[in-house]
């Protein structure tokens, strides 16, 4: 099982996302640039739109 660790602004703990695949995009609408943190659990997938601008840094581990 995969997992990312979120870490965002004004926020101490990471936000952790874990899931059998895990995928990072970029991601831009109406001008916004998003980071689109896709993920698979037992062959379904789930989706996490996170504004770039508040993300600080963003750790994939296995």
């Amino acid at each position: 099982m995969k997992k990312v660790q979120v870490y965002l602004k004004n926020i101490k703990e990471p936000t952790e996302i874990s899931g059998d695949r895990i995928d990072i995009l970029e991601y831009e609408r109406e001008g916004v640039e998003y980071y689109q943190i896709r993920y698979f659990r037992r062959g379904f997938s789930k989706s996490v739109y996170i504004e770039k601008d508040d993300v600080k840094k963003i750790i994939e581990k296995e």
